[in-house]
């Protein structure tokens, strides 16, 4: 039940997943070492977003094997799954925060769930979380009452708050302006480097992806085509990787696709 040399934190092997007919993944192999920020790129509804709910145990693999650190996720009884995600902390694509709960009862939600904590210690945390994120002053703001921006700030203070090896980042620029990304992107990369925590991040923008990512894969019909620092994918020679960096309409990605009639 091992995944490997001790400095892998995350490893799938030959993963596959098919919902009845419909194939997703059709065999991911992939290794996250220690302090990476690995981007997972590729097109909407290639997966991207299916590889953390695995990774996570949210979904089960059809085949395969999943390992976060020695434990096969797929394997795991429930209590265990619920010790080894708190290990884990996601930050979804728009932020998921409660919107009955202000800003400082939706970071202390994961403290009040899985620890004993006291009232004292979780505002300690809380309070901490909020100041590396900049949002110390909104602690008893609505979500309502936040901007996009703000929300995705609140949402990496709750993902750190557990103190987690993990944190797993889904289109973390979404919805947001090209400068609001910017800086997101730089509050991932140094709370990141920070907390000594490793990440993985889903994303199809590319000016977010090689800004974050010390390393870069491609996923394309289910399988990952390319796997390497983001200087090296720059040079890389296979077509659909070139295509999808460029964003040119000419290649084969869209070959035998509807949405090729477009370019027509």
């Amino acid at each position: 039940m091992s995944s490997g040399p001790p400095n892998e934190i995350v490893e799938l092997r030959d993963v596959q997943l098919a919902f009845g007919a419909k194939k997703v993944l059709t065999g991911v192999s992939l290794k996250v070492e220690r302090l990476d920020r690995l981007v997972i790129m590729g097109q909407s509804g290639s997966g991207k977003s299916t590889i953390l709910r695995l990774i996570l145990g949210i979904l089960q693999p059809t085949a395969g094997e999943i390992f976060f650190k020695q434990f096969e996720i797929s394997r795991l009884k429930r209590r265990k799954l619920q010790q080894v995600r708190a290990q884990i902390g996601m930050v979804y694509q728009y932020s998921a925060l409660l919107s009955s709960r202000n800003v400082r009862d939706n970071i202390a939600l994961p403290l009040e769930e899985l620890t004993r904590k006291s009232n004292t210690e979780i505002d300690r945390i809380v309070d901490e979380k909020l100041e590396l994120v900049g949002m110390r002053d909104s602690k008893f703001q609505m979500p309502s009452e936040l901007s996009g921006g703000m929300r995705k700030r609140v949402s990496l203070a709750r993902a750190l708050v557990m103190e987690p090896e993990l944190i797993l980042f889904d289109e973390p620029s979404a919805g947001l302006d090209p400068v609001i990304s910017s800086v997101i992107d730089e509050l991932i990369i140094s709370l990141t480097a920070r907390s000594k925590v490793t990440s993985i991040i889903v994303t199809h923008e590319m000016e977010s992806a090689f800004r974050i990512g010390t390393r870069m894969a491609m996923l394309y019909q289910g399988e990952i085509i390319a796997d390497a620092p983001p200087e090296e994918l720059k040079q890389s020679d296979n077509p659909v990787v070139r295509q999808f960096l460029s964003g040119s309409t000419e290649g084969p990605i869209l070959e035998g696709s509807k949405d090729a009639v477009a370019t027509k």
